[in-house]
């Protein structure tokens, strides 16, 4: 019997309708969806960014399910959240970026942010979600996060292949969020440099989650090693007007294989376009990174 069939053997007591019946299938269906994790903006929460992708989601209901994760980390509202969110408070952070944040040692911190992100896909899980993990989705702070992630998942899945230790903190390797294939990434307004996600990587230019957002803009201007590209595909998002642009750019110019990157500039500032001209393009342009639309 197959899982469609199962599904509706239902006792004809509780009188299933057609419209009933045909919701019922639609919520199974998208159940199984591919899964993207969306990661928010510095001063920002879940709630808002599910508001500020809502046109986006509307495209792509029928090809992804979005889930959306909350930094671990307390903070004032972000760069352009008043007076439009000024209700969706608390606000929260991935990352420092104020000297009044307080510093944590990078495992505790990175332990924190992993565990926010593995809440919020188990609690999907819990939800009815089993669709694979294939993407995340990030706007400016939480662009720079996903970035990293995809670096790191790529870093760690090619040791691995090599015969090596891939390296990680201590109770992690095995742990939900990097058991996963992540294919690509999404970034909304996502500055450079990286964040370095594990220790003891060697010296490849990665921000250490100790220091400020966009305070050691140094740091990606240089790698030694030449290994510092994250080959997996990579949508950039940027707006003209936004006053960090260039930080954005050099996240794509420099972090990102010219093979496997992908640029769209729009005519904003800091924020999710939701005008149908971009709309449209990203939409495109994120199923064929997924394999569900040829170039």
């Amino acid at each position: 019997m197959s899982l469609r069939e199962s599904y509706l053997k239902i006792d004809c007591s509780l009188a299933i309708t057609p419209i009933v019946r045909d919701n019922l299938l639609c919520s199974m269906a998208e159940l199984q969806l591919p899964r993207i994790l969306c990661l928010h903006g510095v001063g920002s929460n879940a709630d808002v960014l599910f508001l500020q992708t809502r046109v986006l989601r509307d495209r792509l209901s029928l090809s992804f399910r979005f889930v959306f994760a909350n930094g671990p980390f307390f903070c004032e509202a972000g760069p352009g959240m008043l007076p439009v969110y000024g209700g969706a408070d608390p606000f929260r952070r991935w990352f420092r970026w104020s000297p009044s944040h307080r510093v944590l040692k990078p495992k505790y911190h990175i332990e924190a942010i992993r565990r926010c992100l593995e809440d919020a896909m188990a609690g999907d899980d819990e939800s009815g979600g089993c669709g694979p993990w294939v993407g995340l989705l990030g706007f400016s702070q939480g662009a720079r996060l996903s970035a990293s992630i995809l670096f790191e998942s790529q870093r760690r899945q090619e040791s691995q292949i090599k015969g090596e230790k891939p390296g990680g903190y201590e109770g992690d390797l095995d742990s939900m969020l990097w058991s996963q294939h992540w294919q690509f990434a999404v970034l909304f307004s996502g500055p450079a440099p990286l964040v370095a996600l594990s220790p003891d990587i060697g010296d490849l230019p990665l921000q250490s989650p100790t220091e400020l957002d966009l305070s050691h803009k140094e740091l990606d201007k240089l790698d030694p090693t030449g290994k510092l590209a994250i080959d997996r595909p990579t949508l950039h998002v940027i707006g003209i007007q936004d006053e960090w642009a260039p930080s954005q750019r050099r996240l794509h110019d420099i972090y990102c294989s010219e093979e496997s990157k992908s640029l769209l500039e729009w005519d904003g500032d800091h924020r999710i376009p939701m005008q149908s001209p971009e709309i449209e393009q990203i939409c495109a342009r994120m199923l064929v990174m997924a394999g569900k639309k040829t170039a």
